[in-house]
């Protein structure tokens, strides 16, 4: 193995020699490469939607598109509006003139529903009738009066279209499930809707069966309704609420499509602001490290390089940009400079002694070259290790940010020796008093470690026990509102529109009874009317159900009406027969309400749960809880539940992330572990090396779990991407004390040497990614905040463990092997 490494050592070496000599052709290839990248940086997209954090094919997912297929988009947006009477003429002019405008003027709309055209179902003789609730316009105070009441009987509008306390009307906006490709791109996108769709189509896709895509005489390709349309709508909504807000009649826009427009933007402004910050930040420490130009300049072309070709990417796979993926400008910047930081401080160093330039750079890259390929490698692995997670935004997190690392290894081992070359570099003066004092503090460590080992590691391992016994009170949380800061207006909405009208976010659940006409039959009602007055009840940390949307609002209200519109008659029919004809005569009233709520062979119930906007966690709980009632409801019975929607997928996150880590955290474990041990060549000290690795994440989350802060999908990482992180340190000190060691030094002077040559840069590129993880502080999503606050903290510890906890265990782990060789030199000097 020591023969393999020397091999691989002399190559580096020797590629030193061939990038000095090839400069110029180097550099072409690779600027050529980058710029080739950077062009598809503009085309980057950006989507933080609970469907994006999941693969493709994973089941949650495809039972959400075949409920869009066969009911639109569960997701709407809300404005609520109030200002003195709302049953008032002035009020309800005012809201006329709001849902007409938002009507006509909002693109991809499908349905927009108010007190001004919300269903009325009546009867009058033997008739039924479905109209719109204002089809006849109130006109005197008595009319009002008449519609208050009406508005007030009926169940379906409360906290639909108005408040409870009849204070806050509430305009819904439900816009397509579906769109033609390219439909973003231009306000002619919009034709197919203009052409294609009429108001009593069944399904969203028949729509492009005529009109737009008859003239080409092909049909568009079609797609989901993404991010591209949301913030269409969105832009258009605000500018509508802007035009008819006024003092007496204040406007509040929110939903989750909102929510998602304000928390996308915030994403981009902290990824751009931090990876700003992260740059000057690496930028000053090198400044303060090197006092060069070329030690400040080279590394960080370096890394912006990576962070270019890394971000170019996402467009090239055609990969949106996610919540997740929002830390890797800041992480590369950090991880990318300490590449550089090893090369370059051997390289000064050599140039100092008198070597030429050539020989320093390759010099150089002999001596650092395996090491930072070794480091880079680990980094990879932990991130690597995310590849397989359920949720694709942390398999995409994984696989991009290895891809970002592997590029800045690259970079670092090509380019960097091509730069050295072009521009020639002069020897630095005398060893600078910095130096000398950086050497004592380093040496304070080296005596502390060396001079009592078992101390250190048993005060390492009753730190990391008291640490773990608090691992079991650690809490998580998802919640993307309140990661965004208190003073952002769209939280404010939220909470304000989920305060009135008692939720914003709809949980669906589709009851399939799997027979055609199964919901004419009264016992098939009775348990779906059942199974809703189970779930209903439910509440859990602020989640309750605030209204419950089904058929059965349907059927009940034709009821009524048959029976002179007597508020006693509100129930199911107790006969197949009469829910039938019922039916039958809602659907030739011309509404077309029922395809809202079942399908056209009757054997599907949707049921919609409005609840308040809260941590998907509880909502995780809130789904077990259905399923726990369907269980009760429907035992026996060959009835089907899926539960989905927007909201369903976001409570799968926290479960299907904790179940990611723990399979990514025992694989970066392992495979670290095996190139440690070859990297060292001694399967015990690879081993033991991990204590170091470890300790600091353990007391990181213990701290955590301690403090009752919870663990988000961000933080949840911290644990593999740090052992990514601190392992590279340890490989390095392990690295270079068996070099010393191996060369017949003792333990201690090996410890003492490790320190004054590899623990330098063990400390100062500490220090860059510290600071490149510290500068998240300025984002404004909380979330960021934490990650970059908790990986700081592991980082700083971790290589205090290398100062004080591995040249310990070092000490102990050789001590007899030092013992054997100096007896073993004692025998040959004794015979000699």
């Amino acid at each position: 193995m020591a023969n393999a490494k020397a091999r691989i050592e002399r190559a580096f070496e020797q590629s030193g020699h061939f990038f000095y000599k090839h400069a110029k052709m180097t550099l072409a290839v690779i600027f050529a490469f980058i710029a080739l990248l950077a062009l598809q940086i503009p085309r980057i997209t950006v989507d933080t939607s609970a469907e994006a954090l999941l693969h493709k094919n994973d089941p949650d997912r495809m039972d959400f598109n075949e409920f869009r297929d066969q009911f639109g988009r569960s997701e709407v947006v809300i404005i609520g509006a109030r200002g003195g009477e709302v049953f008032s003429p002035e009020f309800f002019e005012k809201l006329r003139s709001l849902t007409e405008d938002l009507e006509e003027n909002v693109p991809y709309i499908k349905e927009v529903t108010s007190l001004i055209n919300v269903r009325n179902t009546r009867g009058e003789a033997d008739e039924l009738i479905v109209e719109d609730l204002t089809e006849e316009w109130p006109e005197s105070p008595e009319d009002f009066a008449a519609l208050k009441k009406r508005v007030q009987q009926n169940p379906l509008y409360i906290n639909h279209v108005i408040s409870r306390d009849l204070k806050t009307a509430a305009i819904v906006i439900e816009t397509e499930a579906v769109v033609a490709e390219g439909a973003a791109k231009g306000d002619d996108a919009f034709d197919v809707f203009d052409e294609g769709f009429s108001a009593d189509s069944e399904d969203a896709f028949d729509a492009f069966d005529s009109g737009a895509a008859q003239e080409s005489g092909e049909k568009p390709e079609l797609r989901y309704f993404s991010n591209e349309e949301n913030l269409q709508v969105d832009k258009a909504v605000k500018e509508i609420v802007a035009r008819h807000e006024t003092r007496d009649f204040d406007l509040v826009y929110s939903g989750g499509p909102a929510i998602a427009v304000v928390f996308n933007k915030a994403v981009m402004d902290d990824t751009r602001l931090c990876m700003m910050l992260a740059m000057m930040s690496s930028m000053l420490f090198l400044v303060l490290i090197f006092r060069r130009v070329s030690g400040v300049f080279y590394p960080s072309f370096i890394v912006w390089a990576a962070l270019i070709c890394t971000m170019g990417l996402f467009p090239v796979f055609g990969v949106p940009f996610k919540l997740t993926a929002s830390i890797i400008p800041a992480f590369l910047v950090a991880v990318g400079v300490a590449d550089s930081v090893h090369i370059l401080a051997i390289f000064y160093r050599r140039l100092n002694e008198g070597a030429s330039q050539e020989d320093a750079i390759a010099y150089s890259l002999g001596h650092s070259g395996l090491a930072i390929v070794m480091t880079s490698m680990t980094t990879a692995a932990g991130l690597l290790s995310f590849s397989m997670a359920e949720l694709t935004a942390l398999a995409e997190l994984g696989v991009f940010a290895a891809i970002g690392v592997m590029l800045a290894l690259t970079f670092t081992l090509t380019m960097l020796p091509a730069m050295l070359a072009v521009f020639p570099i002069r020897a630095a003066k005398a060893q600078s008093r910095q130096t000398m004092l950086m050497d004592r503090f380093l040496l304070f460590f080296a005596k502390i470690s060396t001079a009592r080992p078992w101390l250190v590691v048993i005060v390492s391992m009753a730190l990391m026990a008291v640490s773990a016994s608090f691992l079991h009170d650690l809490v998580f949380s998802d919640n993307i509102v309140e990661y965004l800061p208190d003073s952002t207006e769209a939280k404010h909405h939220i909470l304000d529109l989920d305060q009135r009208l008692d939720g914003v976010l709809t949980l669906e659940a589709v009851v399939d009874f799997g027979q055609a006409e199964a919901l004419y039959e009264p016992a098939n009602m009775d348990k779906l009317q059942a199974f809703c007055q189970k779930v209903e009840p439910f509440e859990l940390k602020g989640l309750h159900v605030g209204k419950i949307i089904s058929i059965l609002d349907v059927v009940r209200e034709i009821n009524q009406a048959l029976h002179e519109n007597d508020p006693a008659y509100y129930s199911i029919p107790d006969s197949r027969q009469a829910i039938a004809q019922e039916l039958l005569l809602f659907e030739n009233s011309g509404a077309d309400d029922l395809e809202k709520v079942t399908d056209t062979r009757f054997s599907k119930a949707r049921v919609t749960f409005k609840a308040p906007w809260e941590d998907s966690v509880v909502y995780e709980a809130f789904i077990r809880e259905i399923w726990r009632v369907y269980h009760e409801v429907f035992d026996g019975d060959s009835v089907q539940l899926t539960v989905t929607g927007e909201t369903a997928l976001m409570a799968k996150t926290i479960p299907a992330a904790l179940r990611s880590m723990t399979k990514s955290y025992a694989i970066a474990f392992v495979v670290i572990t095996i190139m440690m041990i070859w990297l060292v060549g001694h399967v015990k000290t690879g081993v033991v090396s991990m204590f170091p690795n470890l300790l600091p994440i353990v007391l990181v989350m213990g701290v955590i779990a301690h403090s009752g802060i919870t663990l988000n999908l961000n933080t949840l990482m911290i644990g593999s991407i740090a052992i990514g992180l601190v392992v590279d340190d340890t490989m390095h000190f392990m690295y270079n004390f068996r070099r010393y060691f191996d060369s017949g030094m003792d333990p201690e002077k090996a410890v003492r040497h490790t320190m004054l040559g590899t623990g330098r840069a063990l400390l100062i590129t500490s220090l860059v990614l510290c600071s490149g993880f510290l500068v998240l502080l300025a984002a404004s999503l909380s979330t960021s905040i934490q990650f970059g606050i908790f990986t700081a903290m592991i980082i700083l510890l971790a290589l205090l463990a290398d100062f004080v906890l591995a040249p310990a265990l070092m000490v102990l782990l050789t001590r007899k092997e030092h013992q054997a060789r100096l007896a073993l030199q004692e025998s040959e000097e004794t015979h000699v």
